[in-house]
């Protein structure tokens, strides 16, 4: 019984190959459907030719699951109602439409920039490569709201590393957050997209703390001076941290 089941199988199989191997044109036809289909959907996944040049290129998967983009920072536009834009020329993963002029406006997501914040982009980003993360596309105010990173050299200019933008400018007190961060306790959210943001939002919480204690930037005006006792040590114990930080892993002074 086993011996026919088997000897049935393989007749059954060596009739499917057999009409594989013909050449009808159902056969093409069959193949070159499913061939195209799987094109479609994996350009659609990746959009290896896509150049964005405003916010509703941005496919919403790539906003859900975080992809990373990459191009070249061209210059800072103000902005009354969003503050400085980043206008960015996105390069695709095939970069093969070279010639396309096209640029995305790109805000530095969850910060309010000030001028001094302003002046420091113009220094420290423009015509710099830049990786940004969509993280909210507002398409009625023309621009994508994004993380954006840069490489930067170690203070002894042998190390890159990576500075994400939020977190320098909130650090150097040019800026002040916009969004409320909620605390790790309270985060009850299990969609993974949101507890990326929440976790990205309280870093950048952090960062505005870390200025807010040493009266930083806009601080300085803003809240009042610490008791001179608590000033003096804290800047012995940040002197004394930075002398014991290797070179490499020190940043320049304006990205600190």
């Amino acid at each position: 019984m086993a011996t026919e089941s088997s000897s049935l199988d393989k007749s059954y199989f060596q009739q499917f190959c057999d009409y594989m191997k013909r050449d009808t044109k159902g056969v093409e036809i069959a193949t070159y459907t499913i061939s195209g289909v799987l094109f479609v959907v994996a350009y659609n996944k990746i959009r290896p030719l896509t150049r964005f040049g405003k916010p509703s290129d941005i496919p919403k998967h790539f906003i859900r699951e975080q992809l990373p983009q990459y191009g070249r920072v061209q210059k800072i536009e103000p902005s009354i109602q969003s503050g400085p834009l980043l206008i960015v020329k996105h390069r695709p993963p095939l970069n093969l439409i070279f010639w396309s002029s096209k640029t995305l406006p790109v805000r530095v997501a969850g910060i309010d920039i000030n001028a001094n914040g302003y002046s420091w982009l113009q220094s420290v980003v423009v015509n710099r490569k830049v990786t940004f993360v969509p993280i909210q596309v507002n398409s009625g105010a023309g621009f994508a709201e994004c993380s954006v990173c840069f490489q930067e050299f170690s203070a002894d200019k042998k190390r890159l590393r990576q500075v994400d933008v939020a977190q320098a400018l909130l650090n150097l007190g040019f800026a002040k957050l916009a969004v409320p961060a909620v605390p790790r306790t309270k985060i009850v959210s299990k969609d993974p997209f949101e507890r990326k943001v929440q976790t990205y939002y309280r870093t950048l919480a952090r960062s505005e703390s870390y200025a807010k204690e040493r009266r930083t930037g806009l601080w300085q005006q803003a809240l009042p001076p610490k008791l001179w006792p608590v000033k003096v040590w804290q800047d012995a114990l940040d002197g004394l941290v930075l002398r014991m930080m290797p070179k490499t892993h020190r940043l320049p002074e304006l990205v600190r």
